[in-house]
């Protein structure tokens, strides 16, 4: 299943049923779990993937990120299983020993998108065509990031978002909402979103009353807006997200 003129080092670890193009090569340190298909002209190295990847034709999968305090360290790129990432994307490995750039499982990445180093993606995210990520991202399950998003490093994106295309975010993105433009603002929450989630109407009821609270409420400051949330919601799994999500914000919140 590798073609003639694919180079593959004999150190690499390749799972059953793997299928590599032409003219791509896998380094030493790589190891691809069964089933996955590395198209034409793709470049893997320091890297380990899991099974039923789609690798898109002129991927480079973890290059040396660029970052001044890289010491030329053997630092690593970390996929799951059954990701279907398209042509020319770009994912670079960590920065230092001890951590890697992770991807999860079921992630849909579209051409030319860029992962920088140390950046950390959840399950099921869907991320359009050209988005760049900086070092230090974090992107929660099922968040959607629209074409040409530029994202600051150390900023995290919460789960089951909507980011409109071309959006500059430089905080903190809180879960279930939806965000767009240049500086970024919320346009409300994204119950569309989380209706094919499979969220209950229950369940988006609650998480519509926390939003309300949060963000449209302007008579109370932030940290009363999250006291009240506390008091007068149950305490379920979505609320104890977003009351942590908030809390731990190093960036500051998009509002």
């Amino acid at each position: 299943m590798i073609h003639p003129t694919a180079i593959v080092s004999p150190k690499a670890k390749l799972g059953v049923n793997v299928k590599v193009g032409p003219f791509a090569i896998i380094d030493d340190d790589v190891v691809i779990g069964d089933n996955c298909e590395i198209s034409a002209r793709t470049h893997i190295q320091h890297a380990e993937l899991g099974s039923g990847n789609y690798i898109g034709e002129g991927t480079l999968i973890g290059c040396a990120p660029q970052d001044l305090k890289y010491k030329n360290e053997p630092t690593m790129v970390i996929i799951g299983d059954n990701n279907m990432i398209r042509e020319y994307t770009t994912i670079h490995r960590s920065t230092h020993v001890g951590d890697a750039t992770r991807i999860g499982n079921s992630c849909f990445i579209m051409s030319y998108d860029h992962i920088a180093h140390d950046c950390k993606i959840g399950n099921k995210v869907i991320m359009i065509n050209s988005v760049a990520m900086s070092g230090h991202c974090t992107v929660d399950d099922c968040a959607v990031i629209s074409g040409d998003v530029m994202i600051h490093q150390f900023v995290r994106i919460g789960g089951y978002v909507m980011l409109g295309g071309g959006s500059k975010i430089t905080k903190d993105v809180p879960p279930f909402v939806m965000l767009d433009g240049n500086p970024a603002q919320l346009h409300g929450l994204n119950k569309l979103g989380l209706k094919r989630n499979g969220f209950s109407a229950e369940r988006i009821k609650i998480i519509e009353d926390m939003f309300l609270i949060l963000f449209r409420d302007k008579s109370m400051l932030f940290a009363d807006a999250q006291k009240k949330v506390r008091e007068a919601l149950p305490q379920n799994d979505d609320v104890k997200y977003m009351l942590e999500f908030v809390a731990n914000s190093k960036r500051g919140i998009e509002r």
